[in-house]
């Protein structure tokens, strides 16, 4: 896995400074208290760059075990089961909003992952949602959406 890894990492930075380059260039608005077309691709070029280096890091700083041996194995339930629940939560956002149906996306993903304390589980399924809107709505001023449930209740 370790070898993995290292790969993994090596190329997530090469698309990551070759995404910064391509995206440097983005033209500047003048709209005050918003940001610009070109503040985005810096945020995920960051986010790129912050994980693959973490990722390579890792890599490098990992000893063989034997759970290497049973990851290689080649499994299929965690991708399936993660992909059936991204498209559930992609057809729910629309009806239920960012906030609802993230709430119980991401204790679902923390339980396939192996989390197994519920408190844990619950402060963070809760509070990621709500600190993400709150760096969208007032940080960034991007309003997340609320769903039609929310048109039914209020």
């Amino acid at each position: 896995m370790r070898n993995k890894n290292v790969a993994a990492a090596l190329v997530l930075i090469v698309l990551g400074v070759a995404y910064g380059y391509l995206t440097a260039g983005l033209p500047k608005r003048s709209l005050p208290d918003t940001p610009d077309p070109s503040f985005f691709p810096w945020i995920i070029t960051a986010c790129l760059l912050l994980l693959s280096v973490a990722l390579l890091v890792q890599g490098l700083r990992a000893r063989r075990s034997a759970r290497d041996a049973t990851d290689s194995a080649g499994g299929v339930g965690t991708p399936t089961v993660f992909l059936t629940l991204f498209v559930i939560y992609l057809a729910a956002l629309p009806f239920a909003g960012f906030m609802v149906a993230s709430m119980p996306f991401f204790a679902a993903l923390m339980w396939l992952y192996g989390e197994r304390r519920w408190g844990w589980i619950g402060a963070v399924s809760i509070a990621l949602p709500v600190i993400l809107v709150l760096v969208f709505r007032n940080g960034l001023h991007i309003p997340l959406p609320t769903g039609a449930l929310a048109g039914l209740i209020g």
